[in-house]
């Protein structure tokens, strides 16, 4: 997004401006159900892909202790019969933990990989080590801060006097499985986190959508008891003054009778008036559900509004070119703020969205 703006009919590139006119507008309250569906997709995908991803240094380890000097087979052999222990428990931690959940009873499940990972050490040598970090991203999951922060911490800190209790004969063994371990646990944990982020955007992104589907209804309701609820009391008011003068006054009921007609289509007209609004949606609506959607992603904006009244409605090609501009700035990290205006112009309205930081617009032409 930068200071430039394009006409609707151009498709407008990453990081500049977008720019529109109309007469009128259209629009729909459901916000792009499709990006939200895909995005759920690939997020789906996303987390088997961690868990998976999670079992690839624990399996590795095994090899690696299995290959070792002597007595290696032995101590791959302890090492396999703890990591087939552990390893489903850190697997169940980890896939809640990309799901937005917390496993049920995690405190045990955690102690029950400390005892394992722990007691199987003096056994399986201090290639053992190394495998200290899926505690380590289990602790950061299972338990709330500050305590997870302390568990990780005791893991990190418990490397270097394990190593010389256990008597590794690797040169700076204690520096060396201390650092491996903050490698490991950091190259497992940052990408399940950024899984769990995305999941949770999502589902925020989510909530905007019904939430706004929800505020339409209730708007649709008001409007309907306020035209068409007040027409058909009209209506049924004239129909029983018409039914009380039968037999008395034929002019009466001649009279009632034509009123209630045209009463009936005017009614008639405001519902077909009222189904094309519904269907075509609020300029409002629109730009506040754009609004919402870039505040829950941290992006703050604003909404520049004219003093009149707005635009009723908002045609397909300014709706696809609003929702394209927000999911731009959705996916780019560098716009900490961003500005939505709606300025009239001529008779027309001309929709901006742009950086809060940009410099001031250059029109181009009039589409």
């Amino acid at each position: 997004m930068g200071a430039m703006a394009l006409p609707l009919a151009q498709p407008a590139p990453a990081r500049q401006l977008v720019m529109w006119r109309r007469h009128g507008y259209r629009s729909s309250v459901v916000v792009t159900l499709s990006d939200l569906e895909r995005s759920s997709r690939l997020t789906r995908l996303a987390a088997p892909g961690a868990v998976a991803y999670c079992a690839v240094f624990p399996i590795l380890q095994v090899g690696v202790i299995a290959e070792s000097f002597e007595p290696g087979a032995v101590k791959g052999a302890w090492a396999l019969a703890a990591t087939a222990g552990y390893l489903p428990l850190h697997l169940r931690h980890v896939g809640h933990f990309v799901r937005g959940t917390r496993p049920r009873h995690g405190g045990w499940t955690l102690l029950a990989m400390t005892v394992m990972i722990v007691g199987v050490l003096p056994l399986a040598g201090t290639l053992w080590l190394p495998s200290f970090h899926a505690l380590l991203v289990s602790a950061l999951i299972v338990l709330r801060p500050p305590w997870s922060l302390a568990a990780a911490a005791a893991v990190v800190l418990a490397q270097a006097p394990l190593a010389v209790a256990v008597g590794s004969d690797l040169i700076d063994a204690p520096s060396y499985y201390t650092l491996t371990v903050i490698w490991r646990a950091s190259s497992v944990f940052v990408p399940l986190w950024l899984v769990a982020s995305i999941r949770q955007l999502q589902e925020a992104r989510r909530q905007l959508a019904e939430e706004a589907v929800v505020r339409e209804r209730v708007r649709i309701d008001a409007e309907l008891r306020q035209t068409l609820g007040t027409a058909l009391d009209a209506i049924v008011d004239r129909g029983g003054r018409a039914g009380a003068q039968v037999g008395r006054d034929e002019r009466a009921v001649e009279r009632e009778l034509r009123d209630l007609v045209d009463r009936a289509r005017r009614a008639l007209a405001d519902a077909r008036q009222l189904v094309t609004g519904f269907q075509q949606g609020s300029l409002r609506a629109e730009v506040e559900t754009a609004a919402a959607l870039l505040t829950a992603a941290g992006v703050r904006t604003r909404v520049v509004l004219p003093a009149g009244a707005l635009p009723t409605t908002m045609d397909d090609s300014a709706r696809t070119a609003l929702r394209t501009a927000t999911a731009r700035v959705l996916r780019d990290d560098t716009v900490p703020a961003c500005v939505i205006t709606v300025i009239p112009v001529d008779g027309r309205a001309e929709l901006q969205l742009r950086r809060e930081d940009a410099e001031p617009p250059t029109r181009v032409g009039t589409p």
